[in-house]
């Protein structure tokens, strides 16, 4: 009951916000949907206290955005670019020892198509959910949720139609993850692809803007921000990995037994990139990655024993090291950074060679950024979450560029 009340309160707040900015190109949009869940691992496929499989979810959502308006230069970089912040609550059709979700979450998008009435926009958004219950040793079938809070993610592409200057109905599809990015084991995530159904409140007329000669909306002193240009971009990373190992071990008797294993273990990395900024929103470029990972040997069943871990790995087995090539999409002081990746030493034998390496970046002044991002193999599993902070340093153009 308190948990409700807690959600009743978050609504209201997020209502509240509505009436209490500039509401120029604001919307509070309501959606809902009735969406499969994949059956991506044992407790959805049935293997629970009820042998009954997690099917579907119907969920709701809450979004307060703001699309740009023209009243700043970046605004032009991007065809109605929009942002905002959204509330989320799920409900699985069997729910015990998993719970049902609520999640909180930042967003932006683009309206990268829209006529007098008619608007299509392409979504992403990120953010925690809670309200789990997870995998314990009373709870040992929830192999899907391993954390009372998970990170949630969506991606969604909709259509909205203007009924009138004040409401939209929008109509569209949304892919739906739930996980913790590996920080603790065994967490299989949840995934849901949904239909989104729903309607939208204006209070003033929103106001589309259009990039035609994109040069003429830019001061004098940002029109550097056209010429291709080298920079370098170096930062440090802190992470934390869960490992859970199925392992077999004599008892004091010289019987076999079996039984599992989890930790958490920590992560220091360091990054460096040399990136072409070719045009206005991409750079392009290459990088390399010294990690440590504390985890490393953890997950071989090998390594354990009775009462204790017998770690043969060393300190220097423990580094592993990386090349990769960096793509940049920048949004104003936001970017987005996709890097896959090979590695070039890695004594963690239940990795592949490739990697891929998803980040989100904040620009702060004075070349000072701050990020996070989710280390990923086979492009489906996360093998962690990690933040950083980092320098870009922008080289000079010559004169006669």
């Amino acid at each position: 009951m308190l948990k409700r009340v807690y959600i009743i309160i978050v609504l209201l707040l997020l209502c509240n916000a509505l009436v209490s900015q500039n509401k120029n190109n604001l919307s509070l949009t309501f959606g809902s949907g009735y969406g499969w869940v994949a059956p991506i691992n044992n407790f959805v496929r049935g293997i629970n206290d009820d042998n009954k499989k997690v099917t579907s979810m119907a969920n709701f959502s809450l979004r307060l955005t703001k699309e740009v308006d023209g009243s700043n230069y970046w605004h032009y970089w991007y065809n109605g670019f929009y942002y905002g912040a959204g509330l989320f609550y799920g409900h699985f059709n069997y729910s015990k020892n998993l719970g049902n979700p609520f999640a909180l979450y930042g967003l932006m998008g683009f309206n990268f198509f829209h006529t007098k009435n008619l608007s299509l926009k392409a979504e992403m958004a990120l953010g925690f959910s809670g309200i789990w219950t997870p995998y314990k040793e009373s709870n040992r079938c929830n192999v899907a949720v391993s954390t009372p809070v998970e990170s949630y993610i969506h991606a969604d592409l909709e259509a909205y139609y203007s009924l009138n200057r004040h409401w939209q109905i929008n109509l569209g599809a949304a892919f739906i993850h739930f996980s913790n990015g590996n920080m603790k084991q065994p967490n299989k995530g949840i995934n849901v692809l949904t239909p989104v159904l729903g309607f939208s409140y204006i209070p003033v007329q929103l106001v589309h803007i259009n990039r035609k000669d994109l040069k003429n909306y830019f001061p004098k002193e940002k029109q550097e921000l056209f010429k291709a240009h080298w920079q370098s971009q170096y930062n440090i990373t802190l992470a934390q990995k869960g490992v859970y190992v199925f392992y077999s071990a004599p008892d004091e008797n010289n019987v076999m037994q079996q039984d599992t294993a989890r930790g958490v273990y920590g992560i220091f990395g360091m990054q460096a990139r040399y990136l072409k900024k070719f045009a206005l929103n991409h750079a392009f470029g290459f990088g390399f990655d010294l990690t440590y990972n504390q985890s490393i040997g953890k997950n071989d069943p090998l390594f354990y024993y009775p009462g204790r871990e017998q770690d043969n790995m060393t300190y220097f087995q423990k580094f592993t090291l990386s090349s990769f090539i960096s793509y940049e999409y920048n949004i104003y002081r936001a970017s987005l950074l996709l890097e896959p990746g090979l590695y070039l030493f890695n004594k963690d034998k239940s990795l592949p060679r490739l990697s891929e390496h998803i980040l989100l970046r904040y620009q702060f002044n004075g070349g000072i950024f701050a990020q996070i991002g989710i280390r990923a193999y086979d492009f489906r599993k996360a093998d962690y979450i990690e933040w950083g902070v980092g320098y870009r340093i922008r080289h000079k153009v010559k004169s006669n560029q």
